[in-house]
């Protein structure tokens, strides 16, 4: 489907108020992840983005982090692995 590009910038820009610096974290996977997921709600509203609502917006949002974890996930991601291998072991 093609989009007016005046709709595409005003979902873009729906995107950036919603979501802000937290898209600059995102991994390539969960970008495509999201950017599927805005797709679809602009196939469901026929292509009209101010009928596309924030809460939609953050919906698509949770699921592409959801689905591979948000980077703030794996910080200190190692210590939490040890810790879990010493409890396996000490069964």
């Amino acid at each position: 489907m093609e989009y007016d590009p005046e709709q595409i910038e005003l979902l873009i820009q729906k995107v950036a108020f919603t979501h802000g610096s937290r898209l600059e974290d995102l991994f390539y996977q969960q970008k495509n992840i999201l950017e599927n997921h805005l797709n679809q709600l602009m196939i469901d509203h026929q292509g009209e983005a101010e009928s596309i609502t924030p809460e939609e917006i953050e919906g698509a949002y949770e699921i592409a982090t959801i689905h591979v974890g948000h980077p703030s996930n794996f910080y200190g991601m190692e210590s939490d692995c040890e810790e879990l291998v010493g409890v396996t072991h000490r069964r």
